[in-house]
């Protein structure tokens, strides 16, 4: 992401209203400020150049205006990525978030060459556990009394894992992709 998509950011946070306060809590001051979203897309664009937590932001093509986030995060172990993602209240129900995850499941698996990847989810996230099965990904457990990340309220979590095994069979390995490198060659 870009630091113009400061803006775009916090209009998608902002007209979601209390949809996306698990992932944005508002502060006593209120929502947060264009720079708090500057400064953290910051913080997002060095962990992706140093090659740590990646993410992406999802645009209308029409428009340019910010659908959401999707990305691969490191914290899942070792040879193993975590997908992460929201989208603004108005666009879910339309197959976009499932099709964010398809592209970071191929990107795992084909660029990072990791054994597993995981997706985390509230156990009443009955969207993202649907899309994680849709997506061939096997539920795990309910782990209980988690805190991922200290915006993130404390509760059980639904695991779902996709090893490197299952993943020729999914409907990700078909998807298809266009990923450059840092000096914008095209990878795929």
């Amino acid at each position: 992401m870009e630091p113009s998509d400061a803006a775009l950011r916090k209009e998608a946070v902002d007209s979601s209203g209390a949809f996306l306060d698990d992932f944005f809590p508002p502060t006593p001051e209120g929502r947060m400020s264009l720079d708090t979203h500057a400064a953290h897309i910051r913080k997002l664009r060095a962990s992706f150049d140093l090659d740590q937590d990646r993410a992406h932001g999802a645009f209308e093509p029409e428009t340019g205006r910010m659908l959401g986030e999707t990305g691969l995060i490191t914290r899942a172990g070792i040879d193993a990525l975590e997908i992460s993602y929201w989208l603004r209240r108005d666009a879910i129900g339309q197959g976009l978030a499932t099709e964010m995850a398809s592209a970071m499941v191929k990107t795992a698996f084909e660029f990072d060459r990791v054994k597993r990847l995981d997706i985390m989810c509230a156990t009443d996230n009955e969207r993202s556990a649907a899309m994680a099965r849709r997506l061939g990904f096997t539920f795990e457990g309910r782990l209980r009394d988690r805190q991922l990340a200290p915006h993130h309220p404390r509760g059980d979590l639904l695991s779902f894992t996709l090893l490197a095994s299952e993943y020729p069979q999914t409907r990700s390995s078909q998807l298809p992709l266009e990923a450059f490198d840092f000096l914008g060659r095209r990878l795929a």
